[in-house]
């Protein structure tokens, strides 16, 4: 039998070695410890190591984004501005590429086999022939087996430019490969909308309109590419638009979509969109036809050298054509006239019966009440002449542009009878006569009338234009002799027997020579000679308006404006294109899943 301390020993002798299985216990827990604290600190350095690049991708992509936004402009040195596509993307262009390669890359986003082909495009909803549309969240692809392709199977459908940024083609250049540059049009950007069964749904400016129409920006909000109504053909620019208009225009200009690929040595791809536009210029146009709201109006003259003269006791008042015949529309206030330079009244009893407009004049007493004076009054008056008002232009007012269409003939023509058409002169001589035919425009370089010689517009009822050249007699072009008239009215006993109307008969000259218009029974006209100087002289009628460089009637011509000829025929609308400059705006902006 074993004695206690034996027994104890025996016991005790069989723990020994416990502490060392504790030891290596701990040592393996702290070994599996450590090797996974090393692994997450690889795997944390990895990811760090990723999101790096990708992050160096997304800015390296927005880098060529900026240049290409930088390079458009025009006042840049290197500025790829005439590149930029002025039409949406088709089969013949509309697609610029700027390539940016690192050296010995290959870039060739057009082709589909390239390493770096346009995983995007194809998303667009462009109508380019051979490239198959994929769903938003499908980058472009080709699958020979259903023979469907990446990108567009045509050759001429892009252009493309080198990158000048900084090392661009070398080692050390920014990793972004392409940057593609073209119009956005309705229906261009698409996405997934959906849960269960997603759907593709295209991102529309206007959902009501055709997908493929252009868009543009009006400097608030995108809008789509449309033409006025009644003009043709239609506008192919946002930047069109119609050189007259009863409102100045809103100009627009095209938004671009801007599409950039970078891809970093290790791999790591990123794909940037933005939309950009220049700010729309603004534009100011006249309203179509000729303004003349300030009845016989001079474009000359100066305070000190006055561009309109009334005196010889002739009297201004007006009347409205439109309303009825002088006889019963006729109205002192009506009367006007006007000037950007200086005004004079003179006579013993010159009356002008409405207001007298000038660019400045001083306060009279009281204070509101204008009256005329010595420079830098632009209006005076000597002796007892009258007028209505004294009013302050609202601003200088431009000479309209005339344009006189070439005239060739070789014909003069002294008498008898004439179609419209070109004649190189009209001359008639003392007691003469020649009528013109009705309605029809005349092209000719003079017209010379001799003392009691007559124009007739024949049937008076119809228009006639006569735009005269001056070629030949550029220091006067218009020369009515002592009682000369010009009928565009039912003539009879050497006056009309029936009221004309002012807008039947307009003479257009653009030179700067001098219409002489002296004594007789008076005319019916719109006389529109912006440049020239008119002289009347005489004592008679004139009915209608003037608008001239310097208005001498010192000879007593009465002049009567024809309210209805406030806005006169003068050239026609046509289409004209802005040109806007500066900065782009980035008007959207966003990464692509590619």
């Amino acid at each position: 039998m074993l004695k206690k301390s034996q027994s104890a020993d025996r016991i005790t002798n069989r723990e020994q070695g416990v502490a060392l299985l504790f030891v290596m216990f701990a040592l393996l827990i702290l070994t599996a410890i450590t090797a996974s604290l090393i692994l997450m600190s690889g795997t944390e350095t990895a990811v760090n190591a990723n999101y790096r690049t990708e992050e160096t991708a997304f800015f390296a992509a927005k880098t060529g984004i900026y240049e290409v936004l930088d390079r458009m402009q025009q006042s840049n040195a290197n500025s790829i501005a005439a590149n930029v596509p002025t039409t949406v993307p088709t089969d013949t262009g509309g697609v610029l590429y700027l390539i940016n390669a690192g050296s010995s890359l290959s870039v060739v986003p057009w082709d589909d086999t390239n390493k770096y082909y346009d995983t995007e495009l194809c998303h667009e909803n462009y109508p380019l022939t051979g490239m198959t549309s994929r769903p938003p969240d499908v980058p472009c692809f080709s699958d020979s087996s259903a023979g469907t392709h990446a990108l567009p199977t045509s050759t001429t459908w892009h252009t493309s430019v080198a990158s000048n940024y900084p090392w661009s083609g070398t080692s050390a250049a920014m990793p972004y490969e392409w940057v593609r540059v073209n119009w956005k049009e309705n229906k261009t950007q698409s996405y997934l909308s959906g849960q269960t069964t997603p759907t593709i749904t295209s991102y529309a400016v206007n959902s009501g309109q055709t997908a493929t129409t252009a868009v543009c920006w009006n400097g608030a909000a995108e809008i789509l590419l449309s033409t006025p109504s009644g003009v043709s053909p239609a506008y192919n620019s946002c930047e069109q638009y119609q050189t007259c208009a009863p409102a100045s225009p809103s100009i627009s200009t095209p938004v671009l979509m801007i599409t950039a690929l970078a891809v970093t040595p290790n791999g790591s791809r990123q794909m940037v969109q933005a939309e950009a536009a220049l700010t729309p210029p603004t534009i100011t146009v006249p309203s179509c036809g000729i303004s003349d709201a300030y009845g016989f109006f001079a474009y000359g003259g100066s305070c000190a050298s006055p561009g309109l003269t009334i005196g010889g006791n002739a009297s201004v008042d007006g009347f409205n054509s439109a309303v009825g015949p002088y006889s019963t529309s006729h109205s002192n206030a009506l009367g006007t006239v006007g000037t950007n330079g200086g005004a004079i009244a003179q006579g013993t009893s010159t009356s002008i019966g409405g207001n007298v407009y000038v660019p400045q004049f001083q306060a009279g007493s009281p204070p509101a009440a204008p009256v005329p004076g010595p420079c830098p009054d632009d209006f005076s008056i000597t002796g007892h002449a009258s007028y209505g008002g004294l009013q302050v232009l609202p601003q200088i007012m431009p000479k309209p542009t005339i344009s006189i269409p070439p005239d060739t003939s070789t014909s003069d023509v002294s008498s008898g009878t004439i179609t419209p058409g070109n004649y190189r002169n009209i001359s008639v001589g003392s007691h003469g006569s020649i009528t013109l035919t009705a309605p029809g425009v005349y092209n000719i370089d003079c017209i010379s009338l001799g003392s009691q010689g007559s124009i007739t517009i024949s049937p008076p009822s119809k228009a006639v234009t006569i735009n005269l050249t001056g070629t030949g007699c550029a220091s006067a072009p218009l020369t009515f002799n002592s009682h000369a008239s010009l009928y565009n009215c039912a003539p009879g006993a050497g006056s009309c027997t029936t009221p004309g109307v002012a807008s039947n008969l307009q003479i257009n000259y653009a030179g700067t020579g001098t219409i002489t218009m002296e004594g007789g029974p008076g005319c019916y006209a719109i006389l529109n000679a912006p440049n020239a100087a008119v002289v009347l002289h005489g004592g008679a009628d004139f009915w209608g308006t003037i608008m001239a460089n310097t208005i001498d009637d010192t000879g007593g011509t009465s002049l009567h404006f024809d309210a209805a000829d406030k806005t006169i025929s003068g050239s026609a609308a046509s289409t004209a294109t802005a040109t806007a400059t500066g900065s782009y705006n980035i008007l959207a902006f966003h990464a692509l899943p590619y």
